[in-house]
């Protein structure tokens, strides 16, 4: 694995109006990223939702609209404002929230969701199995979590600018397997796709 760098940019964790402005490009370029994690999640009305780095929340409002309630968690304050704003409808209804936190350090109680997701974030995370073992313990038992990775140690390509420029972790679908066998999880897959600037798109799933 690749160490992190000590260091938030603007793709880790955007902010002010340039921030908003990336957020909503993003949203656009992982189109690709966004119908594979919904198709992965398969979500159904009585799910119980749970984005980990939610960013402008579009994907929920897109592909998480009739499950029984959404919530977002995100380390930017910029962020959460403007998926809140974007599911504006649902906040007011009681039906969705959205806060500022970290991934390692979730705010909830155990088995509070049925179904997770971390999309195009996990490569930014400093603490992964912690983290992955905070998703596990806020998972209801055979709650599942889907985890997408554009870039990753599996697509062939020299990502050594990125690393350097984002301060981002590459992973193995092998070394996605083991971290989440090390936090908990009963099993998992790894299924590959092509999308936008990446040829081998990873998306990872696993069972509580």
């Amino acid at each position: 694995m690749n160490k992190p760098k000590q260091m938030f940019s603007q793709a880790a964790k955007p902010v002010g109006f340039r921030g908003k402005i990336g957020a909503r490009i993003m949203a656009t370029v992982h189109g690709t990223i966004y119908r594979n994690v919904a198709a992965a999640l398969h979500l159904q009305p009585e799910d119980i939702y749970l984005e980990v780095g939610c960013g402008s929340g579009l994907f929920m409002k897109k592909y998480a609209s009739t499950v029984q309630s959404i919530t977002g968690l995100d380390h930017s304050r910029d962020m959460v404002k403007l998926a809140t704003y974007h599911n504006r409808k649902r906040v007011r209804e009681g039906t969705a929230k959205f806060q500022q936190g970290e991934a390692s350090q979730l705010p909830w109680k155990d088995a509070s969701f049925s179904a997770t997701a971390a999309i195009a974030t996990f490569m930014f995370w400093l603490k992964p199995v912690e983290s992955l073992k905070e998703i596990h313990r806020v998972l209801r038992p055979k709650g599942q979590l889907v985890i997408s990775l554009g870039w990753n140690a599996d697509d062939g390509k020299n990502h050594a600018k990125h690393i350097k420029k984002y301060g981002i972790r590459l992973y193995t679908g092998k070394e996605m397997q083991a971290m989440f066998q090390e936090a908990g999880f009963s099993e998992s897959s790894i299924a590959y796709s092509k999308g936008f600037m990446m040829p081998k798109l990873m998306i990872a799933h696993a069972l509580k």
